[in-house]
């Protein structure tokens, strides 16, 4: 009687001791996933970053776009205008794109500043002391290029709006158109003079241009 007793009781000992290592072992936390190898590279500094967010920039837009960023500091770009099914309509506006600042929209043929459009592209994943951090300059010229030219009446749709001159003073804005102007002319008289194709920069209307500025408003 006694044996059996003892026995009872070392099942039931056994049978605890079982019960609690597997409600310790449900406790416990689950291993995390391996983070592939990109996202285990040391964070690198600002202007690194920089960097190379301006090699994927070049990466992406053309040529004409690249050397006029490179000599310029802005883009200069014309809108894509999508219809309701589907089809390319008349661009709206063209935009002065810079880093970290809002969009300036342009009358396609005179150039007028009318507009600023605020659209900010900030990461989240680099804030520090609770504030969001902006985008290296390259992604962020990118995001708002894409921007523009994807839908530019979904943009204008959602963005705030505000008059040219709120944020960025007016004199530069066109400062900077004038700059554009003569940097575009310049480039025309080198095509004319080495006899090359003219440069396909996106922002040329073509034929189109003179009926742009009335759709404009």
């Amino acid at each position: 009687m006694t044996a059996l007793l003892a026995a009872v009781g070392l099942v039931a000992l056994v049978s605890v001791s079982l019960s609690i290592a597997a409600h310790e072992r449900d406790r416990r936390p689950m291993p995390r996933p391996r983070r592939p190898v990109w996202a285990r590279e040391w964070p690198v500094s600002a202007a690194r970053a920089d960097e190379r967010s301006l090699e994927l920039l070049r990466s992406v837009i053309n040529d004409d776009e690249w050397e006029m960023y490179r000599d310029l500091g802005f883009l200069c770009v014309t809108g894509r205008r999508l219809r309701p099914d589907g089809s390319e309509g008349l661009p709206r506006y063209r935009y002065l794109i810079y880093p970290h600042r809002p969009l300036v929209a342009l009358l396609p043929r005179s150039l007028a500043p009318v507009l600023e459009y605020c659209v900010e592209f900030r990461d989240s994943a680099t804030s520090r002391d609770g504030r969001e951090a902006f985008l290296p300059v390259g992604d962020d010229l990118i995001a708002k290029w894409m921007t523009v030219r994807s839908d530019e009446g979904r943009m204008l749709a959602h963005a705030n709006v505000a008059s040219a001159g709120c944020q960025i003073p007016l004199g530069q804005i066109e400062d900077d158109v004038r700059r554009f102007a003569r940097w575009r002319e310049a480039r025309r008289v080198t095509d004319a003079t080495d006899g090359s194709t003219a440069h396909g920069m996106v922002g040329h209307l073509g034929r189109d241009a003179h009926r742009v500025d009335g759709v404009a408003g």
